[in-house]
């Protein structure tokens, strides 16, 4: 991996959940990690759900490895939230990169 190919910042945020005296869940998100990365779009595709077609965005960043990211966190870049659509994958003996495979157009994660 370049460094010069890291150059857009994304936050990773990992998902919170507490209960309140009632016994209602409260999800909160929460930054993981502020890193550099590389993009590489993917292909999009358009489907047909709920009766209205609906666009999803699929694309990879690649970043230097670190522990403790899963499919349970989202990205944050360039103001739009991409959700982890698969754990992430690297260099199981190096550890040197992750790739996250990434939907957008999630409102909540």
């Amino acid at each position: 991996m370049r460094s010069q190919d890291l150059r857009h910042r994304i936050t990773i945020q990992g998902r919170t959940e507490t209960r309140d005296a009632n016994g209602d869940v409260t999800v909160a998100w929460a930054d993981a990690a502020n890193v550099a990365a590389q993009w590489l779009p993917g292909p999009g595709r358009e489907y047909l759900a709920g009766e209205a077609i609906r666009a999803e965005v699929v694309g990879r960043f690649v970043i230097r490895y670190q522990p403790g990211i899963t499919a349970g966190h989202r990205v944050i870049w360039d103001g739009t939230t991409y959700e982890i659509k698969a754990p992430p994958q690297g260099d199981a003996t190096a550890r040197r990169e992750l790739t996250l495979m990434v939907g957008g157009g999630v409102s909540d994660g």
